[in-house]
């Protein structure tokens, strides 16, 4: 191989990988599962905003992936979290955004029924400007 090529290739490899490391800096996806950090990532017209207001919201969200074992004295902390994240992300993103996101998350098939179980079994939390806070 010619020394100008291998020069090309070794440059177009490490910025192409480059550009791999730095993204996430951007939009932080810890604490979010693999197949709803891919998904979010490839919402390509969402602002990096938006892209932070779904990560909040998935990672409030999946807590309720199973719903049924949160005991009684993590309810109200459950509830709060998601409450918040709910608002922020009606601040950034539209309502089916926001369904197409929780379909990833719970399955579509079970969503429905997560969320029904959540509004009856979760408290109604109020919430004080003070206390939220948006990614």
């Amino acid at each position: 191989m010619k020394p100008c090529k291998f020069i090309a290739l070794a440059l177009t490899t490490f910025f192409s990988t480059s550009c791999q490391v730095i993204s996430p800096i951007f939009v932080d996806y810890n604490g979010v599962r693999m197949d709803v950090a891919r998904w979010i990532n490839n919402q390509q017209l969402l602002t990096l905003q938006q892209k932070r207001s779904l990560v909040q919201l998935s990672k409030a969200q999946q807590n309720l992936y199973r719903i049924e074992q949160i005991p009684e004295d993590q309810k109200l902390a459950v509830a709060t979290q998601n409450q918040i994240a709910l608002h922020c992300a009606f601040l950034h993103l539209t309502e089916n955004k926001i369904g197409q996101l929780q379909s990833i998350v719970f399955g579509q098939n079970r969503k429905h029924e997560i969320l029904q179980y959540y509004e009856r079994q979760f408290p109604q939390v109020k919430l004080a400007a003070s206390a939220i806070q948006c990614e």
